[in-house]
């Protein structure tokens, strides 16, 4: 059974915050009185076998994404790379002030930390595409925002550049 928002936050109010803010409900624990509802894996009908996927398919699915991830990490660290300049004036913007903006051709990419006690950050991360939450430590945020920023540059268009 998942701990309330509330006992977490006594221990780790970052971590609380990223529950919170994250739109995600968590559940909660049934009532006695109630009974369960019945569970639904999916579109077949009730009943219907489902058929399992062989050896070979499994197989063939984790290479799949064992390249798909490679390709992945490889783009993101091109974009380290060709784009690092701006990315780092972007992350002293972001320790300096709490907040940036990497202004792209795809959309803005608008960074955030919020800091709590003992150490504890979180750096948001809006795109045109999504959004994210990073906790981390005050030493590390700035590695992290980096990394970050790249990964969001990357995951908004393959042909997105930072507009100067």
């Amino acid at each position: 059974m998942p701990f309330p928002v509330w006992v977490v936050a006594t221990r780790d109010p970052a971590y609380a915050y990223m529950l919170r803010s994250s739109g995600f409900r968590r559940p909660r624990a049934p009532l006695p009185w109630r009974r369960p509802k019945p569970f639904s894996q999916g579109y077949a009908p009730i009943g219907t076998p489902v058929r399992q996927p062989t050896d070979e398919e499994i197989a063939e699915l984790q290479a799949q994404a064992d390249a798909d991830n490679r390709l992945y990490i490889a783009t993101v660290e091109e974009m380290q790379q060709r784009h690092g300049e701006v990315i780092r004036n972007t992350v002293a913007e972001l320790m300096r002030a709490g907040s940036a903006t990497l202004r792209t051709s795809a959309g803005p990419i608008e960074a955030r930390i919020i800091r709590f006690p003992r150490d504890a950050v979180v750096l948001e991360i809006h795109h045109p595409r999504g959004w994210g939450q990073t906790r981390t430590t005050q030493s590390g945020v700035g590695e992290h925002a980096v990394h970050q920023l790249a990964a969001a540059l990357a995951s908004t268009r393959p042909e997105a550049e930072p507009l100067p």
